[in-house]
């Protein structure tokens, strides 16, 4: 993508699917973190902080997997990152997209997506 343009996810309409994932994100690092405080007073709650910390975790991961998409063909944008990169740049990789790895459609000109 050149230089002064706009993130693909922003030029689809699809940044809000970014910030919810932040937002989930978050959250189970919060509720981990509270789980692991939880064990100074005695750790009655550490099993369920932690349970929870967990699932939503994974929750935001597959939503966000299922969610952010080609507008064009649909295909799974970060699955298909996540079975395709090194586990230390796919999220680099996804980011500097400028077309979809799966129709070759250039994702910064191709409209807001109904997603």
């Amino acid at each position: 993508m050149s230089r002064g343009r706009s993130s693909w996810i922003i030029a689809t309409g699809q940044a809000w699917k970014l910030y919810v994932t932040v937002a989930g994100f978050t959250g189970a690092l919060g509720l981990l973190t509270a789980a692991f405080f939880s064990l100074t007073s005695g750790g009655r709650l550490f099993m369920a902080l932690a349970a929870c910390g967990l699932f939503l975790g994974a929750a935001t991961f597959v939503w966000f997997t299922g969610t952010l998409r080609c507008p064009r063909c649909s295909a799974k944008l970060v699955w298909t990152m996540v079975s395709s990169r090194p586990h230390s740049s796919w999220v680099i990789d996804l980011a500097a997209l400028d077309h979809c790895p799966v129709c070759k459609a250039r994702l910064d000109q191709v409209g807001a997506s109904p997603h």
